[in-house]
């Protein structure tokens, strides 16, 4: 297949100067999110098995099913008034290019090429034609010649004058459309859709939540957001090769049955593995005056905070989506103080003679068997679980309340800073 020479939607900048700075870095960032939840729509939405779909291969979305192509284009906008998709836009001639370029690489009496913007297309504009499939387009495509034309004869008069070349936004696409010959212009205009005013970035996942229709109401948003985070994963892979580049429909239902089946049997998901927590984040001054306390090294600091930013991050992540599981994490951090209590107490009869080195030499193992072997020592907080850092960091959000300690006299050392 030929690259793609962009990446991401192509999105609508409004503004000049450090205002544009700002909507380009939020358009880059939106844009591409844009393409893989459009992706994930369009394959709920297909009801063919053998349906599959590629982010950024030959199209912003490229969807196969029953021996047919469609082309996505997706011309997002974070604009609160999205610019209208007309004969002069230059998302119409970036796009025209775009698909002009992969034909070679098309049946075109097999693909569908669509123009997907957020933004609306005017009543009176001949692009109206494209909204029906079928539609006659002859009309239109002698419009846009016209105005291919225009754009064309603009430079070259612009040239001659030696000015400044007008419309360096889509020559491109006006010349590339020109220089097909009319039964390839008619030929490719046929094979066109539009869908202007579609959804937005924020609006998809609500509306793949409206597709689940095989499952209870309540069930629907809680398996889209899940369903959401395993495509996000699935298509990073694919475009950096450690999957297939072409994500099926089977595995779409597959994932979606594996996420039912994990909400009917009440199973919980880590959700934080291998993530980090932001560089902006700041743990509670408790957490480093517990372990100071016993002289723990610069890696059980790091370690420290990074699984109790996960574990916290999992136990809001759960309340959220179910109040009633504030009540099953208070029931296991009982099991936690239990299994820790027993260790610290046996800890403190063991040195009550001794002196503050040997103090914190035990109380620093104790640490370090939370971060080691209490993952594997004490019982998960559910089924299945298997993921270490919420043991791991939930001694330590319990450590920031004093509910647990390293050292054998911690509660005495630190009653006075909670």
């Amino acid at each position: 297949m030929t690259p793609r020479r962009r990446m991401g939607a192509q999105m609508s900048v409004e503004g000049k100067g450090n205002q544009a700075t700002t909507h380009a870095a939020e358009a880059a960032a939106l844009g591409f999110y844009y393409q893989t939840l459009f992706a994930l729509l369009t394959l709920v939405k297909e009801a063919n098995d053998d349906a599959t779909v590629a982010i950024e291969r030959l199209d912003d979305v490229e969807l196969v099913a029953d021996g047919n192509t469609l082309l996505y284009q997706l011309k997002h906008s974070i604009s609160a008034a999205p610019p209208p998709v007309t004969l002069a836009s230059r998302a119409l001639w970036k796009t025209l290019k775009v698909w002009i370029d992969v034909l070679p690489e098309l049946t075109l009496s097999e693909t569908t090429l669509h123009l997907v913007a957020v933004g609306s297309t005017p009543e009176d504009s001949p692009l109206r034609a494209l909204l029906e499939a079928g539609s006659d387009r002859s009309e239109l495509v002698a419009a846009m010649t016209k105005e291919a034309q225009r754009v064309v004869d603009a430079r070259v008069a612009a040239a001659r004058e030696k000015k400044k070349l007008p419309f360096g936004d889509r020559a491109d696409g006006c010349e590339a459309f020109l220089a097909l010959t009319e039964t390839e212009r008619d030929n490719l205009v046929c094979r066109i859709q539009i869908q202007p005013q579609s959804l937005t970035v924020a609006q998809i996942e609500g509306r793949i939540a409206d597709h689940l229709k095989m499952l209870p109401t309540e069930h629907r948003a809680l398996v889209a957001e899940r369903l959401v985070g395993w495509w996000d994963r699935q298509v990073i892979y694919s475009l950096c090769g450690k999957r297939n580049r072409v994500i099926t429909r089977i595995e779409l239902q597959q994932q979606i049955s594996s996420i039912i089946g994990d909400i009917e049997a009440e199973r919980l998901v880590p959700d934080f593995n291998m993530v980090l927590p932001p560089d902006t984040y700041q743990p509670d001054g408790m957490l480093m005056r517990q372990i100071n306390l016993v002289e723990g090294a610069q890696s059980d600091i790091i370690r420290a905070i990074r699984e109790e930013w996960r574990a916290r991050e999992q136990r809001a992540k759960w309340v959220d989506a179910n109040t009633a599981m504030a009540s099953k994490i208070n029931d296991h951090d009982l099991v936690l103080q239990e299994e820790w209590s027993d260790r610290h107490m046996q800890m403190a009869e063991a040195c009550s003679e001794s002196d503050g080195k040997q103090k914190c030499q035990l109380g620093l193992s104790l640490l370090r068997w939370t971060h080691e072997r209490a993952p594997n020592e004490v019982p998960p907080i559910g089924d299945g679980w298997g993921a270490p850092y919420y043991v791991r960091g939930s001694y330590q959000v319990l450590a920031i309340d004093l509910k647990v300690g390293w050292h054998p006299d911690y509660r005495d050392l630190l009653k006075d800073e909670k």
